[in-house]
């Protein structure tokens, strides 16, 4: 009845009336993903305005405009309508005016530009107070930062948001837009971060929503990104499927941008299943199409593949022309990953060209912004790790808050049961973040992260010949692997070198104690209070003169004690870069030599009684297929 009321009032005499009711049905048909006659119906509530000179109103139909023909990859008349919509509004919608156009600027590759836009919005809704359009802006900052390699920086920004989602906006943005944007961006950062079944679900979380909401540009950008998990993850069969229907949404819809992702996508199974005559077509189709809504990024990624199509044609002059596009369009739009896989295209063809030379350069090349990137991707990875065990935490103890609340009003042991339920759970989730925390730690100099998990077997089995109790001596095989995550802020020059420290670099090694203490200080659980007491004195002296705090006997945790003893004796019986692998007969006589001076006697009595055990050795080396 609604719509027929408004179809009614567009056939009015009086034009204000007439223009209102073009722009709601133009913001409806926005929703239901009907982009042409969107577009359609929001042109004809503007000329209206424009005849009548109603400025504010004629703003936010230029706004609403800007932002169907920026849904259908029309950048260039989106752009013209957004900035004349800037200049006639205020408050609200020129917040959602300003966020419109970083959304083309970051489609455009003017990553600068869709910064200072969202930053520009953000104060403004921060002003006027609009919680709902501060959580759009968030999400958008996190999208963004993604693109850009940021992924500390994105995964602050997109927590920010989700937090104010579930907070003072839950109930404004039950069926908002920024719901399905914010999962679509924590997928991203997921995916991004080479976690794809973690993506996967957080692809599935906003199809779902997009599907109760009836978003259609959510749902058709899901659906894509949903396809490129499957892809990489070999389910081939399955990626097709998806890929056809994320093209026949956008097509539907006329998304422009999705059509020609999607395309990629398609073409890049044309190329594993060696159709290389489809694969050439559907990737020019991608390019053009990329190129004529201004979309950087597709059209990198159609010309990459479309390359290695012109090789397998034979067409080698033409594909290393193509590649050479690629690479200058990945620099131009700050992509080092997309660069890395045009170098590691490119150098096998000039080295079959017989161009050696330029072989040899992208091969240089390939290995320097591999280098960059593996030593960013550490240190975000244990950032963004932390980040995600931190919301984890707090997203469990509201709920526990809840439950409790239940417990004392309803029915009490049905409640309590589910509080053990929930606190078990978050133990796991913790159990979870701190395996992953000592492996990207470990990944720096010991690719196979099996010293962390030696050491962890032999702390828990001297404590075990200690008389410790047993709930101790299993929180410390977890909490002794995480001994050394403070290397992950220690430069490669100094971790991976081969020769003898200077005393400035040994300095430098040293802090691995502060900052490993520093990731897992504030932690509430018992677990990461012993992880961080371990990180910090392990390399303390049982006579004084070790570091960082110089403490001595008993001052020492007895924790850190125990996991000194541990990795002191793996480190010896096993090839460091500055050393082999030292016999165990000879490790253990340097234990006792050490007894009294760096180590507690009693705790190297208890060791020479179990680590030469061939069963405790065994132990040690067997790492379970599940933690590697």
């Amino acid at each position: 009845m609604a719509e027929l009321a408004l179809g009614v009032a567009c056939e009015e005499d009086n034009p204000s009336s007439s223009a209102q009711a073009h722009h709601l049905i133009g913001r409806i048909q926005v929703r239901r993903g009907e982009g042409e006659q969107a577009v359609s119906s929001l042109e004809a509530a503007l000329g209206l305005l424009v005849a009548l000179g109603t400025l504010a109103t004629e703003g936010q139909v230029r706004r609403d405009l800007g932002a169907a023909l920026l849904d259908q990859g029309r950048f260039l008349e989106a752009e013209s309508h957004l900035k004349q919509a800037l200049e006639q509004t205020r408050g609200e919608v020129r917040g959602d005016t300003l966020n419109s156009l970083a959304g083309l600027y970051h489609a455009t590759g003017r990553y600068e530009d869709s910064l200072n836009s969202l930053q520009a919005a953000r104060i403004v809704f921060q002003q006027i107070g609009d919680v709902v359009g501060e959580v759009k802006v968030l999400g958008n900052l996190g999208t963004l930062l993604i693109s850009l390699g940021r992924y500390p920086e994105a995964l602050e920004h997109l927590t920010a948001a989700y937090n104010l989602s579930i907070g003072p906006a839950r109930s404004l943005l039950a069926e908002h837009r920024s719901q399905g944007s914010i999962l679509l961006s924590l997928g991203n950062l997921h995916f991004d971060m080479r976690d794809p079944r973690e993506a996967q679900r957080y692809f599935q979380d906003a199809l779902d929503f997009a599907q109760r909401v009836g978003d259609q540009v959510i749902a058709a950008n899901a659906v894509l990104n949903l396809a490129e998990v499957q892809q990489q993850l070999g389910e081939q069969q399955v990626a097709r499927a998806s890929y056809e229907q994320a093209l026949a949404l956008a097509q539907e819809g006329q998304y422009r941008q999705v059509e020609a992702s999607a395309l990629v996508g398609l073409g890049r199974l044309m190329l594993a299943g060696e159709q290389w005559a489809e694969a050439e077509g559907t990737f020019r189709r991608a390019g053009e199409m990329a190129q004529e809504t201004g979309d950087l990024e597709g059209q990198l990624y159609a010309l990459l593949y479309l390359g290695e199509v012109q090789e397998q044609l034979q067409a080698l002059p033409d594909a290393l022309a193509t590649l050479e596009q690629a690479l200058t369009l990945a620099q131009q739009v700050g992509r080092p990953k997309a660069a890395c896989d045009v170098h590691r295209t490119l150098y096998p063809m000039y080295a079959r060209s017989g161009d050696h030379a330029q072989a040899l350069a992208h091969l240089e090349q390939l290995y320097q912004q591999e280098r960059e990137i593996l030593n960013a991707e550490v240190e975000q990875r244990v950032q963004e790790l932390t980040g995600h065990f931190e919301l984890e935490r707090a997203q469990h103890q509201a709920e526990l808050t809840r439950l409790r609340l239940v417990a004392a009003e309803e029915a009490r042991e049905v409640a309590e049961a589910e509080v053990r339920e929930r606190t078990r759970s978050l133990e796991q989730a913790q159990l979870e973040i701190v395996t992953r925390l000592a492996v990207a730690a470990e990944y720096r100099d010991d690719t196979t992260g099996e010293h962390t998990w030696r050491v962890g077997q032999m702390a828990a089995a001297i404590a075990a010949q200690l008389g410790l109790p047993a709930e101790t001596v299993e929180l410390l095989r977890i909490a002794a692997r995480l001994h050394d995550v403070g290397k992950i802020g220690i430069p490669d020059r100094i971790l991976l070198k081969a020769g003898k420290l200077t005393e400035e670099e040994f300095r430098q090694m040293q802090q691995h104690t502060v900052i490993g203490s520093r990731i897992l200080s504030g932690g509430q659980s018992q677990l990461l209070q012993v992880a961080e007491e371990i990180a910090c004195a392990h390399h303390e002296r049982w006579a004084g003169g070790g570091y960082p705090a110089n403490l001595k006997g008993e001052a020492i945790p007895l924790t850190a004690r125990i996991v000194a003893v541990a990795d002191v004796f793996d480190a010896l019986t096993h090839e460091r870069p500055y050393k082999p692998a030292w016999p165990v007969p000879a490790a253990l006589d340097e234990l006792r030599r050490l007894s009294g001076s760096s180590f507690d006697p009693a705790i190297v009595e208890a060791a020479l009684q179990i680590l030469p055990l061939p069963e405790i050795l065994r132990a040690a080396a067997e790492k379970p297929e599940a933690t590697r």
